[in-house]
């Protein structure tokens, strides 16, 4: 049994443990609720994979997700949350994350709030401190270009057997929130040997620290390391840095800047790793009709591998999170690819939102092939002799119809570069996507 499985037992133990009469709760320490999300979605080209001797096919179909959850605090300083989700495609057998067609356990975990409160912890003086033991949802820091709890997803975001410790340090002159996670990812390391062909990566344990701070004069900061340490493979280690800086505050109303650079060193099959990732964008904030609008433009680079390369220097982010970063079609995942982006948004409405996103994709290193997100890499080794990956636009809007219920619908269109034909023998349709999607709280 892998180390963070024993955390997570060690949760449901001290659930159980507690006394019996906490199990009484008021209505304020118990809250109950959940929600239904169905999407349709029609996509043509699915992948370029030539599946059926001929070009490639596209797919469609509708998925639902249900998920039901009790948040439970039989104190001040103890809170208990438990989710069970389902997740399938209508026609097919579930899809939950353990493929068990009954509901699966998403998150079941217990926090320690404000320990410094505790007796035993006077110690941590004015430091704050949570503790979160169990299965959690792998948290989103910055961007969420490194770690994300991107939603979108049938299955929803990773969720991991360990502990998370999220405390808040320093004084009124200076502070710091830091973020410790211990992670056992057995089956959700994207890293590991025969892992794109959906091996699971046993004993693999991902760990590390993300520092923030609001405190500089003109920016914010944000400082991590994560390790990801495999007992019976190579060892990665990625870490960087993130600054903010709302110029608002400095007479420039409106405007914003964003700059995020990483590392990853170790080893990866055999080899030393040397790649890296940057994103620089900036975004314009300004009222039209009363209501909020926003403009941005940035790009992004994830480092490739040229055929001469000794070291690795492919860029793997974290569990492959891209949705959204590099477009809505999901055809690019974020490694060996530069993206020119330019975004939009509108607020036609109190209760509309609609996006509209470009992006100009191309990749780093033509010999390093086009890596996908559904089929892994495509093309490497000399076969592609063009860096145009395509373009991609994007269109979609949110409709609030009520408190508790969000619409939602989107239109992207990819234009296939060079790239991809180089990449797929031949291979160069555009592609479109289209979604309608509806979400339910309860």
């Amino acid at each position: 049994m892998g180390i963070g499985r024993k955390l997570t037992l060690v949760a449901a133990l001290a659930i159980i443990a507690m006394p019996t009469n906490a199990l009484y709760a008021d209505d304020d320490e118990l809250d109950l609720g959940g929600e239904i999300r169905t999407r349709t979605e029609y996509k043509s080209p699915f992948n370029y994979v030539d599946a059926d001797g001929g070009n490639p096919t596209g797919d469609d179909g509708t998925s639902m997700r249900t998920r039901i959850h009790l948040n439970w605090m039989p104190s001040e300083s103890i809170a208990v949350f438990l989710q069970a989700q389902d997740s399938r495609v209508w026609g097919v057998e579930s899809v939950s994350d353990t493929a068990d067609p009954d509901l699966d356990m998403r998150q079941a975990y217990v926090s320690l709030l404000d320990l410094q409160s505790q007796e035993g912890f006077s110690w941590l003086g004015d430091n704050a401190i949570d503790v979160h033991l169990g299965r959690i949802l792998v948290p989103t820091f910055g961007d969420g270009y490194i770690l994300s709890d991107n939603d979108w997803q049938i299955d929803g975001p990773y969720a991991f057997d360990g502990v998370w410790i999220d405390g808040s340090f320093g004084s009124d002159d200076f502070g710091v929130e830091a973020d410790f996670l211990y992670m056992d990812i057995d089956d959700n390391d994207p890293y590991a040997p025969g892992a794109e062909a959906g091996g699971p990566a046993d004993d693999t344990v991902f760990w590390g620290v993300n520092l923030a701070t609001e405190d500089f004069s003109w920016v914010g900061a944000e400082f991590y390391f994560w390790n990801i340490d495999r007992p019976k493979s190579d060892d990665e280690t990625i870490y960087g840095w993130r600054l903010t800086s709302d110029l608002s505050e400095h007479g420039f109303e409106g405007l914003s800047l964003v700059f995020e650079y990483a590392l990853a060193g170790g080893e990866r099959s055999g080899n030393d790793v040397d790649a890296n990732f940057w994103v620089l964008r900036g975004e314009y904030e300004f009222d039209f009709l009363d209501l909020p609008h926003s403009f941005g433009i940035g790009y992004s680079h994830a480092s490739g591998s040229p055929g001469s390369a000794s070291d690795d220097e492919t860029w793997m982010s974290p569990f492959a999170e891209t949705h959204q970063h590099l477009g809505h079609y999901d055809l690019v995942a974020n490694s060996n690819v530069n993206d020119f982006f330019i975004t939009f948004e509108a607020d036609p409405t109190e209760e509309v939102t609609v996006n509209l996103d470009f992006h100009f994709l191309s990749l780093d290193e033509e010999d390093g092939g086009w890596s996908t997100v559904t089929t892994g890499t495509e093309g490497s080794g000399g076969a592609i002799t063009d860096d145009d990956l395509g373009t991609e636009i994007d269109l979609y809007l949110s409709y609030n119809w009520a408190e508790s219920t969000l619409v939602s619908f989107g239109w992207s269109r990819f234009s296939a570069g060079d790239a991809v034909s180089d990449a797929t023998g031949g291979f160069d349709d555009s592609g479109d996507f289209f979604y309608l999607q509806a979400e339910l709280e309860f």
